[in-house]
């Protein structure tokens, strides 16, 4: 049918070049975010980029009229693509949320439209089903668990919507087995959890820790991932773990399991966190600062997740390293996933991108991280950029583009990039 258009377009624009001097108009349009509720009760949001397109010179040639009337046909026929996310209210949701409504300002044929607050896989999956009837043509994800992984692909790929997994990876290879062999699943992007694990022990071996506690659990790829780094690191730096307590959804425990460390292990010197977040980390902390004040003697703690009260423990020496940053992946994900459905793959496997996390390790870190990263006037990814991840754009971008663009990023990284448009 574009073709179709194309060369009627092109005929049309070719005989007026003959017949007479007049140039086709240009056209400029712009959708405004628009709020409903779905079937399921859950909040979708539609955020639609701007479209533009312009007609042939009038002293070009039929070839360019041609091209032209190509562009046109193509620019006018908008990508859809649906995003399921938990929130957009937390520190990463309200940056994956600015990140990628600013992609859909900038790229003239995007649409994007939301999901929110569904915590299980039936409902993800129910979400999944209500974009594919409101006609998306891909989806993003970031999927609870591999139940709604593997549903939400399948059902993508008897419809024929693409699918991609962001902030997740498969965490069985049976599952892993079963995705590589849908044609519209993309594949997915991550964190580097792994190698950042490790990297957080390192900061505890520099100071010389050898006795520590850890709080963490396996219960998904990511936290095992985590839970990996941190074993190898132990074991590569001699660094003893002398006890362990389970993090879960219910933070309730996690100030009398901590405490209960300080009890039992007067040698005890840091706790190592694999998640910081609900509260996590905040309350570890204080419990640290209490005993810091009752004994004299300072216990430290390295966390996965930024937290709001990284300053004052910077200040009182009790926090030593905070993991965070990662919020720009969703974009590498979204590469990924809008060059498959714009014809133009970035390869023929399943994609399996990691994405680095920023390292905060002293009050310098915290106040660049602030005021370049925690920020969602802040677009990391400006237009030029997000553009040059996109064929449409860039026909040279490939896969090794993405995963070089990742390895770069860093807080000096952000500081160079965005001083560099001023």
């Amino acid at each position: 049918m574009k073709k179709m258009i194309a060369i009627v377009l092109c005929i049309i624009l070719t005989l007026t070049m003959i017949g007479c001097s007049g140039g086709a108009a240009g056209t400029d349009t712009a959708d405004a975010d628009t709020q409903t509720e779905n079937a399921a009760g859950d909040q979708t949001e539609d955020a639609a980029g701007e479209s533009e397109t312009s007609g042939a010179d009038e002293s070009g040639t039929e070839d360019a009229a041609a091209d032209n009337a190509v562009s046109e046909a193509v620019s006018t026929d908008p990508v859809k693509l649906g995003v399921i996310f938990y929130s957009k209210d937390d520190s990463l949701g309200q940056l994956v949320y600015s990140y990628l409504n600013y992609a859909a300002e900038v790229i003239d044929n995007l649409e994007i439209q939301w999901v929110f607050g569904s915590y299980d896989a039936a409902s993800q999956v129910a979400d999944a089903e209500n974009l594919i009837a409101a006609g998306v043509d891909g989806i993003m994800c970031l999927t609870l668990d591999d139940l709604a992984m593997q549903q939400i692909a399948n059902l993508c790929n008897e419809n024929e919507v693409y699918f991609q997994v962001m902030f997740r990876m498969p965490s069985e290879e049976e599952t892993k087995a079963v995705l590589d062999t849908y044609e519209y699943y993309v594949g997915y992007a991550i964190e580097d959890t792994e190698n950042t694990s490790y990297e957080t022990v390192r900061i505890m071996a520099d100071r010389g820790i050898e006795k520590i506690g850890v709080g963490g659990n396996t219960h998904s790829a990511t936290s095992t991932l985590r839970m990996n780094g941190m074993e190898k690191g132990c074991e590569d730096f001699n660094i003893e773990v002398l006890a362990q307590f389970d993090l879960g959804n219910d933070v309730s425990s996690i100030q009398s399991d901590v405490q209960n460390i300080l009890d039992s292990y007067s040698d005890v010197e840091a706790i190592w966190l694999m998640s910081g977040s609900l509260g996590i980390a905040d309350i570890t902390v204080n419990t640290l600062k209490a005993h810091q004040d009752a004994t004299g003697k300072t216990v430290g703690v390295v966390t996965f997740d930024t937290f709001e009260g990284m300053a004052a423990a910077f200040e009182d020496d009790i926090l030593w390293g905070a993991v965070g940053g990662q919020a720009p992946l969703c974009l590498q994900a979204f590469a990924a996933l809008y060059n498959a459905v714009d014809g133009h793959p970035l390869s023929d496997e399943k994609v399996e991108l990691l994405f680095p996390f920023l390292v905060l390790t002293d009050s310098e870190d915290l106040d660049l991280f602030e005021q370049y990263y925690n920020n969602t006037e802040v677009q990391i990814y400006d237009e030029e950029l997000i553009k040059s991840m996109l064929y449409r754009y860039n026909p040279d971008v490939s896969l090794d583009l993405l995963k070089d663009l990742s390895a770069s990023y860093s807080m000096d990284w952000i500081k160079e990039e965005i001083n560099s448009r001023n």
